[in-house]
């Protein structure tokens, strides 16, 4: 019982937490806001990759090509890559962060899953490079969801967010430094060509609108730009 308090726990003043962490009104607006981000992330992977026959960003990709080349599990290698990240990221994310974080790398499973099992058709376009404006556009309005909820889903997103953190990087150029490596592996390996430079083009516009949706000071940086083209 005195362990379970440790975690969990109730007071007057300070309300409900766990784990040392305030789960108050700002919290389940967080929350919220970071399912919606991953469960349109997932959508994407569903809606484009797989029809499309595109290599997905980031953990994703990998996994793909982890279980193409050495026939390991997706789940598997999303559990071995997140496992580290988490015992890792303890050191320079905050309990809050973690915390969603932890929601966030669960909640992309749990939303394959429905999608899977209401059975959602997928959109096939005549010209690839629709698929991956398409896909680079959702999927990075959904990370940039799950990063203006301060959480992130786990992968390469946290491992960016532990580089911008610790290194000062963007997190746009440290999630597309990922994700360009993970294609190069594809493509040696199963990826075509026309695919690979499609999935390119859709994980720069996802980095781009990731950290536009974000992040605050970027936005105003694009609305300044654009301003003065205007002028």
């Amino acid at each position: 019982m005195k362990k379970l308090k440790k975690y969990y726990s109730m007071n007057s003043k300070k309300g409900l937490s766990l784990f040392n962490v305030r789960l108050d009104r700002r919290f389940f607006i967080d929350l919220i806001i970071l399912l919606v981000g991953v469960g349109l992330y997932a959508l994407s992977v569903k809606l484009f990759v797989i029809p499309n026959e595109l290599a997905s960003n980031g953990i994703a990709g990998l996994s793909v090509f982890m279980n193409f080349v050495f026939g390991i599990s997706p789940f598997l290698t999303v559990l071995l890559v997140n496992i580290p990240l988490f015992i890792f990221g303890g050191k320079f994310l905050d309990k809050r962060e973690l915390l969603l974080s932890l929601v966030g790398a669960s909640a992309m499973t749990l939303w394959l899953m429905v999608f899977e099992a209401v059975n959602i058709p997928g959109i096939q376009y005549s010209n690839l490079i629709l698929a991956g404006i398409s896909d680079g556009l959702l999927s990075g309005l959904g990370v940039g969801l799950a990063i203006l909820s301060r959480g992130t889903i786990g992968g390469s997103l946290m491992f960016s967010r532990i580089m911008e953190s610790h290194t000062k990087m963007e997190i746009d150029k440290a999630l597309f430094i990922i994700d360009v490596v993970v294609m190069i592996l594809s493509l040696v390996t199963f990826l075509a060509l026309p695919n690979f430079a499609v999935t390119l083009l859709s994980c720069f516009i996802f980095s781009k609108v990731t950290r536009l949706v974000g992040r605050k000071e970027y936005r105003a940086e694009v609305k300044e730009k654009l301003a003065f083209f205007k002028s």
